[in-house]
């Protein structure tokens, strides 16, 4: 039953994913129209990850405590879709914009996490955690690439009033998990986790260091969509360009994910050395960002795209493997909640320090430094650790 409702939440994450094309490029783009600020899009990341801030904890914990998480995830995507239409009159009021906004983003926590939990349930081995949640992403990859382009035109024709398709997405997907909402989810994998499980694994040294590593990882990369706006806000249809770029972003991540699926399913690939290929790339791609020529940006979303989808795998595989399911949502909420936490404060400090007039190259190196930094401290804890 847990391998077909994998098959269900692929599915659901696919509406879901065509979904935040449309809110991605529509969202951001009609604010800064609207107000004409930079700081505006530091303020749309604020409220958008401050539920991530705030409730993975409350949620995670939700989530580890009932059998029946089928039921949050459909509650979670119904009432997006509501946020989704509710969202397009009240557009003109931003700080009911921004709460509109940070509904939608903390509607999405309880979607993702039934799908890490779910995966937790199916295996403990490392290749086909791996291959799972690389297939997963593969799915999700293909459909932005298709999506947001489409999202950029509609951003450019139709406004807020794109948020509407958003909704119908949610919908849509929501209404697939009906005939699955009385089902409990339960794990295959108890007696092979008690046989395997290491406890030692959670060091305070490597929890801290994790900790420390990714906040300022997250931190650095935080900036990086400042260095886009602040590319294209003079540009005319940057709509369209913006969409085109997430498109190129989606198309290096599809790229990632497919290597990886074959890699986990064919050479049995390991968690490590992806997880830090793709911090590494996605530093360089901090420099290209920084570049004055807009054609900079191509590469540069590539590289994002492809780094970000091989850490984001392997680490959610690194967590599905040493976190007990029971907890699993409690540990991963605490953990996102700290790590979200700087990307808004990061994208607030690069964009008022841009608005002051600093240049966007000096800002790009100290950024990649950062980073850099945080890639080779997780590396040398993970050799530590034997992880």
């Amino acid at each position: 039953m847990n391998r077909r409702l994998y098959n269900v939440y692929t599915l659901t994450s696919a509406f879901r994913i065509a979904g935040d094309s449309i809110e991605s490029v529509a969202l951001p783009w009609s604010l800064l129209q609207s107000t004409g600020s930079l700081v505006s899009i530091g303020g749309f990341a604020l409220f958008t990850h401050l539920p991530w801030v705030i409730l993975p904890p409350l949620l995670g914990r939700t989530l580890d405590r009932t059998a029946k998480k089928v039921r949050l995830a459909f509650v979670a995507l119904l009432l997006q879709s509501l946020l989704a239409v509710l969202i397009v009159p009240l557009s003109s009021n931003v700080w009911a914009f921004y709460l509109l906004v940070s509904g939608i983003s903390a509607l999405d926590i309880l979607h993702r996490y039934y799908g890490l939990s779910l995966i937790a349930t199916m295996t403990f081995e490392e290749s086909e955690l791996q291959r799972l949640n690389a297939t997963l992403a593969t799915v999700g990859n293909a459909v932005s690439l298709v999506a947001f382009p489409v999202a950029g035109f509609l951003a450019y024709r139709f406004g807020i009033k794109a948020m509407l398709l958003d909704a119908v997405l949610l919908l849509i997907g929501a209404v697939s998990l009906l005939p699955y909402l009385g089902i409990e989810l339960t794990s295959e994998r108890t007696g092979e986790i008690k046989a395997t499980y290491r406890p030692s694994v959670f060091s305070r040294k490597l929890v801290l260091g994790v900790l420390v590593s990714v906040l300022l990882f997250n931190f650095a990369l935080g900036s990086f969509r400042i260095f886009v706006f602040a590319s294209l806000r003079t540009l005319e249809e940057g709509e369209v360009i913006y969409g085109i770029l997430q498109s190129l972003t989606t198309a290096g991540s599809l790229v990632a994910v497919a290597g990886l699926t074959y890699l986990a399913s064919r050479r049995g690939v390991g968690l490590k050395r992806p997880l830090i290929t793709g911090m590494i790339l996605q530093s360089v791609a901090l420099l290209l960002a920084g570049l004055p020529a807009v054609v900079a940006l191509f590469p540069a979303v590539l590289l994002v795209g492809f780094g970000g989808e091989l850490l984001n795998v392997s680490f959610d595989s690194l967590m599905q493997k040493v976190v007990p399911l029971e907890s699993l949502g409690t540990v991963r909420g605490i953990f996102d909640a700290l790590a979200t936490l700087v990307i808004p404060i990061s994208q607030l400090t690069f964009a008022w320090t841009i608005e002051k007039s600093s240049k966007i190259y000096v800002l790009a190196i100290v950024a990649f430094s950062l980073a850099l930094t945080a890639s080779l401290l997780f590396e040398e804890l993970l050799r530590e650790t034997k992880v």
